[in-house]
């Protein structure tokens, strides 16, 4: 993703879902495509029967979404049990208003009831205090990955003879007790909307081990239609009678059903992603613990997500409630650095149920506490724990202010090459706050580009000719922070990176090196189009490992941090690129402790690039000869 000063296009970097069209995807897409087939087929039949037999279940039925899967359930009831018109469902007062409004749509009650302030899924303990000789059914929400405490609510509706539906929109794979979410109650509800665990656009399932409900909620997920004919292959293989009494009725209609149906395309992604369950909910769990282990330090600021006791938890997305304030100037504070977040969704604060009957947020204050306090952020299986650091850092710039400064001290050099056109909206974006202080060095900037730095307070120091080491071991030392971080001022880099580069040097890294050869590292032309190979750099890369018995990806990167205790006492005998290089190379030799983060580079490469590419060469390979011939004279 390109830094914000160089894109129109500023989604979330750290988004609350992901999407990945693996080849088997769309495989199994332009299958279906070249069988000319969209309806009700083989693809849907296949993630019905997979999907159910993971939860459980004996049936499973798909339709559009999970509000149609949560609504033709809830009518399903309603049509067999004989349930009237406001007769009441109970709801947790903490739900996406899907719960709430299928209940409405189908001329019913919901009776909203408080959530428990550790888990935010509806209290076992104020259920019965809901309970009316109308009450028909309880819909228990298995939130954010996390399964309800079924055994008192399956208890509590087995004594007044209640239905239960379970809304699992949020939760798939996960747990209770040993069992499944969706097989718990008598109907489960899934979703595979958009940023959900499995996606496909557009969906929603049903698993039940009932077949009385399996039949009905097919026939109204399809116009109530008489459930004798499903799809065109039923009249296969059929006797002249069986044939004779399907034709008869394919086209008979039972209920007051609805066109919920769904496509061939949206099954046969979700078969995809189904095939890697287990490898998405594990991934998805680790960055959930990650988060867990670098967010604890604030543990007396926020609540973390915990997981119920005999339960496991698939993690759709990570909750948090703040301890000591509101959350909408944080919340602002992550959209504003492009992680997104969401609200937990009480129902009892949204205007559409204002003065409704049970709704009053003042009847439920655990609800409005998470209303005021709660939200949520991502942790899906395609974040690295490079952006789970970041977010980390947000957190901490967040609340320590100046404090959030590194301990041991810090400052930022900037490398200034170049004349840049956008060189304030770059400097507006770098987090100098997160230093204690700000420099640059020129090594061929113009003056009107020094003029700018200083107007803007950062010192600047010529380089006459030195290498970039060299002039900072020549600065007063007991001036600069122990923790280094060099920024090429060249709008090329993401300046996301300098937090990232500061937070790893902080946890006692040596040096730290931003790689764009690293897994979602990449070097891209300005608009995106194709790759840089950069064979130079991973040649040299590669000698020097096989020289110095390393693992680094990229050694020429000049975004990078480092301490400055063993920085000041080196011997720098090279210029340049050949400068970050001799820096790897010596790190390398020290045994020091490297890390490296992925980073994107946008470049616009030009003849002088070019060229500059085959100049440094040479001095490249008199670095990589002398630190060997160095090397080998130590070992002897």
């Amino acid at each position: 993703m390109r830094p914000n000063y160089l894109q129109e296009d500023l989604r979330p970097l750290i988004g609350l879902g992901t999407l990945n069209i693996s080849a088997v995807a769309r495989e199994r897409v332009n299958h279906v495509l070249e069988s000319n087939r969209l309806s009700y087929g083989p693809m849907t039949q296949s993630l019905e029967s997979q999907f159910s037999k993971l939860h459980d279940c004996r049936f499973g039925v798909m339709s559009n979404s999970g509000t149609s899967a949560l609504h033709i359930a809830l009518a399903a009831m309603k049509e067999l049990h004989e349930w009237r018109d406001g007769d009441e469902v109970i709801i947790p007062a903490v739900t996406f208003v899907a719960t709430a409004n299928i209940v409405f749509h189908n001329r019913m009650q919901p009776v909203p009831v408080d959530v428990d302030p550790v888990y935010y899924e509806i209290d076992p303990e104020k259920i019965e205090a809901a309970i009316t000789d109308r009450t028909r059914a309880i819909i228990p929400v298995h939130l954010f990955g996390q399964p309800c405490d079924m055994d008192p609510i399956i208890e509590i509706a087995r004594e007044h003879r209640l239905r239960i539906i379970e809304d699992s929109c949020e939760t798939m794979f996960s747990n209770y007790k040993g069992k499944r979410v969706g097989s718990l109650g008598d109907i489960g509800c899934f979703s595979t909307y958009v940023a959900h665990l499995l996606t496909t656009g557009v969906g929603g399932l049903n698993t039940t081990n009932s077949p009385e409900y399996a039949v009905k909620i097919r026939s109204l997920m399809n116009h109530g239609r008489d459930s004798i004919y499903l799809n065109i292959d039923d009249d296969d293989g059929k006797s002249p009678e069986e044939l004779s009494m399907i034709v008869s009725r394919r086209f008979s209609f039972v209920s007051m059903g609805h066109s919920f149906r769904v496509t061939e395309i949206e099954a046969a992604l979700g078969l995809a992603q189904l095939e890697n369950w287990e490898e998405m909910i594990q991934s998805r769990r680790r960055n959930a613990e990650y988060l867990r282990s670098v967010l604890l330090q604030y543990s007396d600021r926020l609540q973390l997500p915990e997981t119920r006791e005999a339960c496991d938890h698939s993690f759709m997305m990570f909750p948090i409630v703040l301890l000591d304030k509101e959350k909408d100037e944080f919340v602002s504070f992550l959209e504003r650095n492009r992680v997104e977040t969401r609200d937990m969704l009480p129902l009892t604060n949204q205007p559409v149920y204002g003065g409704l009957k049970g709704f009053r947020e003042d009847l439920h204050p655990v609800a409005k506490w998470v209303n005021s306090n709660g939200f949520y952020i991502g942790c899906h299986q395609d974040l690295k724990e490079s952006d789970l650091d970041y977010v980390a850092e947000l957190f901490g710039r967040y609340w320590r202010n100046q404090s959030s400064k590194s301990t041991l001290g810090a400052t930022l050099v900037l490398i200034v090459q170049y004349n840049i056109s956008i060189l304030e909206k770059v400097l507006e974006e770098i987090p100098v706050e997160l230093f204690d202080g700000v420099m640059a060095v020129d090594i061929g900037a113009d003056q009107e580009t020094v003029q700018k730095l200083e107007s803007g307070g950062i010192r600047v120091l010529p380089s006459n000719g030195r290498d970039i080491v060299s002039v900072i071991q020549a600065e007063s030392l007991e001036l600069l922070g122990e923790n280094l971080v060099f920024f090429p001022l060249d709008g090329r880099q993401d300046v996301r990176d300098i937090a990232r580069l500061l937070l790893s040097l902080e946890r006692d890294n040596d040096m730290v090196i931003a790689s764009r050869f690293l897994q979602s590292g990449a070097r891209y032309d300005r608009h995106r189009k194709f790759k840089y190979r950069s064979t130079g750099n991973r040649v040299f890369t590669l000698l020097a490992n096989l020289c110095f018995y390393g693992n680094l990806s990229d050694s020429l990167s000049q975004l990078r941090g480092a301490k400055l205790s063993w920085l000041k006492e080196i011997n720098i005998d090279s210029k340049g690129l050949s400068t970050a290089y001799q820096v790897s190379i010596l790190a390398l030799r020290r045994g020091l402790r490297i890390k490296e983060i992925p980073t994107v580079e946008d470049i616009d490469l030009t003849r002088r690039d070019f060229w500059q590419a085959w100049k440094s060469i040479g001095p490249l390979l008199i670095v990589l000869l002398k630190e060997w011939f160095r090397f080998r004279r130590e070992s002897s």
